[in-house]
């Protein structure tokens, strides 16, 4: 069977036609949800600097400190936190009932369209092939649209407006913040991409696998018959051998991208610590306890959507690889 070429030009907007032209009214909640929650990591992180420069410190400073401005900054602090928390449980929820929407409309439309194929269609695929496309290739989508798509939006979001705050509170910190992200950058691409290249080729040889199987068990009397048990099992380890080291490849460069991302975001974090404390002690201008404790938590905020991304990189290969197929 000659395979197509990839076109992912015309296989994600189609894609998306499904989650969002079908279903606009919820993922227009959706969106408003992932801009309140990410509003809410962004005020969280500068509610940290308002609290340190205009209440602890002060307070320290005096004999007799009274604590009831303290006491309400920090009751404001836990209405926003409430608030993220809900907004997010909000948008989870809605995107599950937007997937299962999705897959149930694709499932629908694999189906019509199947009754309109040419017989030559079916003698030139095999039936586990054609079931595949109903279960394993579908299956993928799920988990892109239910947590890899918002959490993309989400990212997308959250990362610009930790950019301007990040901008507004200190410059040289947010360069140093972003040449580490460049470096993660980096990472993403030379190891997804080498992970994304046996995703797409574990999907198929999945394919092939499943196809096998239904005809073997179809056949297996003629098997039987004309004693081919023994090419049988050859023919089958030869496939089952190539899916092993498709998904093993895919894998492994999956899982050695989040210890990389991690200990990179780990780095920044201390680099940016060193950094902003020796800046404060040099007096420069403006940078106080309250703000490199608010750029911290900020530059945390900030490698957590790419951490996030780079963690979700197989579900929306696989995904993408299935629709392809689909």
């Amino acid at each position: 069977m000659a395979k197509k070429k990839t076109n992912l030009s015309r296989v994600i907007p189609r894609l998306l036609s499904y989650i969002i032209l079908r279903h606009k009214l919820i993922f227009g909640i959706v969106v408003i949800c992932i801009l309140i929650s990410s509003c809410t990591v962004v005020a969280s992180s500068l509610f940290l600097e308002i609290l340190i420069d205009n209440y602890i410190e002060p307070l320290l400073l005096e004999n007799s400190p009274v604590f009831s401005g303290l006491l309400h900054t920090i009751l404001f602090m836990a209405v926003v936190y409430i608030i993220g928390v809900f907004s997010t449980f909000a948008y989870n929820r809605l995107m599950v009932k937007i997937s299962q929407g999705t897959l149930k409309q694709i499932r629908d439309d694999m189906f019509s369209h199947m009754q309109e194929l040419p017989i030559g269609y079916f003698d030139t695929h095999t039936h586990g092939d054609i079931m595949s496309h109903y279960t394993n290739d579908t299956d993928t989508l799920r988990q892109f649209i239910s947590q890899a798509l918002p959490q993309f939006i989400s990212a997308v979001v959250t990362v610009i407006a930790i950019l301007i705050s990040m901008i507004a509170s200190n410059i040289p910190l947010t360069i140093l913040v972003i040449i580490v992200t460049l470096l993660m950058t980096f990472a993403t691409n030379k190891i997804g991409g080498a992970s994304a290249k046996y995703f797409i080729k574990q999907q198929e040889t999945l394919g092939s696998v499943t196809g096998y199987i239904e005809e073997m068990i179809n056949g297996q009397k003629v098997v039987k018959v004309f004693c081919h048990e023994e090419h049988s099992k050859e023919d089958f380890d030869k496939i089952n051998e190539e899916l092993c080291e498709n998904a093993t490849e895919a894998n492994k460069y999956a899982n050695i991208l989040m210890p990389i991302m991690a200990n990179l975001g780990n780095l920044q974090y201390v680099l940016i610590a060193i950094i902003g404390g020796a800046l404060a002690l040099n007096g420069v201008a403006g940078l106080t306890l309250g703000v490199i404790a608010s750029f911290l938590q900020l530059s945390k905020s900030f490698t957590m959507p790419i951490n996030q991304i780079s963690q979700q990189l197989n579900s929306i290969v696989m995904a993408l690889a299935g629709a392809e197929r689909i």
